[in-house]
């Protein structure tokens, strides 16, 4: 159902972002500078709600129905989420423009996701943004889940030039933590409270492996994942790329990946000290921003834009609670490289998965027989794999 023009621009939208950790100057220039990014999250969320208005429903929405709230202050998760909190709640304008928010965006990368996740929780608890009366969708960009690669807890940067704010992103690799439990406990409720979550890995990823930045623990019906690829290394017709992308639509559908993601993430990582890797790219990348509001609006519950009618405010939209399922997955140093060919075969002896996606396992056995990687991490994964050909 479409709705009309005046109608959507009655509404009031309001986008907020959160950026990631501040990292050393050293740092910096690999993985991303982060002062101004939370202003480039709202700008380019709200450029792509306005396109996607725009492509898709011919609607102009004015420039006045969106309110931009960019959040900025460092240091640790729950430090910056007293901060940010703060902030928002002191702030008579940002409060006001949240509590009468008919859709609200939210846009956060690397370290923002934890707190974004535990502000936004905090925030629906205390019923200043009313999840049952606001549409809502969080996009985390590199999120920092489960920690970042194990192997860069003994790096010399991470020893001796970061501060505790770098430091704590281990302590999510072990899910009894403090910060590990708040995080997961407040992901668990923004899901189950209907919040819509994109969570987007990056390909090559210094930092953040995809298992983490996909929460690969948690299964939620309101979760879409998708992976970030530099536009240099794609190609449409790469085994490896068709693969992660196949194990992406697995765990999209509610199927199991048996783990593949998890997997084969070791072999994704980029290099810290070069300027190879997707951890700052990912944001530039408009499309990234683009899933927001197809995800929100093209999906049920409010597929079909928005309602033609105008909605009494005190009206709730009806949501169906799912719990959220989540393992206690600890992060390790190295992954028993032997469990990837386990993985492939689950996936292959899978009657749901041969039932729905037996076409794209054609394929991917025609693309495997054409795949001749160079880099040894890459002929080491083909080798890993050659032992169930015989079912690719």
């Amino acid at each position: 159902m479409k709705a009309h023009p005046e109608t959507v621009a009655s509404k009031k939208f309001v986008i907020i972002g959160v950026h990631g950790w501040f990292p050393t100057k050293l740092v910096r220039s690999v993985v991303g500078e982060p002062t101004g990014t939370s202003s480039k999250f709202c700008e380019q969320t709200a450029k792509a709600v306005r396109q996607y208005f725009e492509q898709e429903h011919d609607l102009v929405l004015p420039m006045e129905c969106m309110t931009l709230i960019p959040l900025q202050w460092e240091g640790k998760v729950q430090e910056r989420v007293e901060k940010l909190y703060s902030f928002l709640v002191d702030n008579p304008a940002s409060l006001n423009a949240l509590q009468s928010a008919d859709v609200i965006f939210w846009t956060t990368h690397s370290q923002g996701t934890p707190v974004s996740a535990i502000l936004l929780d905090r925030l629906i608890q205390e019923n200043i943004i009313r999840h049952k009366h606001q549409a809502l969708c969080l996009l985390a960009m590199a999120g920092i889940a489960h920690g970042p690669f194990a192997s860069l807890k003994g790096s010399l940067i991470v020893k001796y030039f970061e501060a505790d704010a770098a430091r704590e992103l281990f302590d999510f690799m072990d899910p009894s933590s403090d910060i590990s439990q708040a995080f997961r406990q407040a992901m668990a409720s923004i899901l189950q409270q209907g919040i819509k979550t994109i969570l987007v890995g990056s390909m090559q990823d210094q930092v953040v492996p995809l298992y983490s930045a996909i929460m690969v623990a948690t299964d939620h019906p309101n979760i879409l994942r998708a992976i970030y690829i530099d536009g240099h290394i794609y190609s449409p017709d790469d085994f490896l790329i068709n693969l992660i992308l196949f194990a992406l639509r697995l765990r999209n559908a509610g199927l199991s990946d048996h783990g593949l993601l998890l997997h084969i993430s070791d072999v994704l990582a980029g290099n810290l000290y070069s300027w190879e890797g997707g951890h700052s790219t990912i944001y530039e990348e408009t499309s990234v921003y683009e899933l927001a509001p197809q995800y929100l609006f093209d999906t049920h519950p409010l597929g079909g834009l928005l309602p033609m009618h105008q909605e009494h405010p005190n009206t709730a939209r009806s949501t169906t609670v799912v719990e959220a399922k989540s393992s206690l997955f600890k992060a390790k140093v190295r992954l028993n490289p032997y469990y990837l060919t386990w993985a492939m075969r689950g996936i292959f002896d899978d009657v749901r998965v041969t039932q729905v996606f037996g076409d794209e396992l054609d394929r991917l056995r025609a693309l495997f027989d054409q795949w001749h990687p160079t880099s040894s991490k890459l002929r080491e994964i083909k080798f890993r794999l050659e032992p169930i050909k015989a079912r690719l």
